[in-house]
């Protein structure tokens, strides 16, 4: 049987709803997302016409809406540079 999905954020436009699933899908969670189709035709990032839904099978869920979560409360990092990315230290903490 497959696995059923679960809504786990409502993004109001097309460009908020791409971070939370692009941050989703690089935690390696599968994300589909649905909005109304008058919304897309026209353009709409308001009211819910704008809506954009995101789901995630039920099975990471909880991994989805922690990870959300920790995003909404910024805490989670942003490593810009390429020695960062390799070693999860900045240079700041290097000096």
């Amino acid at each position: 049987m497959a696995d059923e999905i679960q809504k786990v954020f409502t993004a109001y436009g097309q460009l908020e709803a791409d971070m939370v699933r692009l941050m989703l899908e690089a935690a390696g969670i599968t994300v589909i997302q649905r909005r109304e189709s008058a919304g897309t035709v026209y353009g709409l990032t308001v009211g819910p016409l704008g809506e954009v839904h995101l789901y995630v099978p039920s099975s990471q869920f909880e991994d989805a809406q922690q990870l959300i979560q920790a995003m909404q409360a910024g805490d989670l990092e942003n490593l810009t540079s390429e020695d960062e990315w390799e070693t999860g230290i900045s240079d700041e903490e290097t000096d």
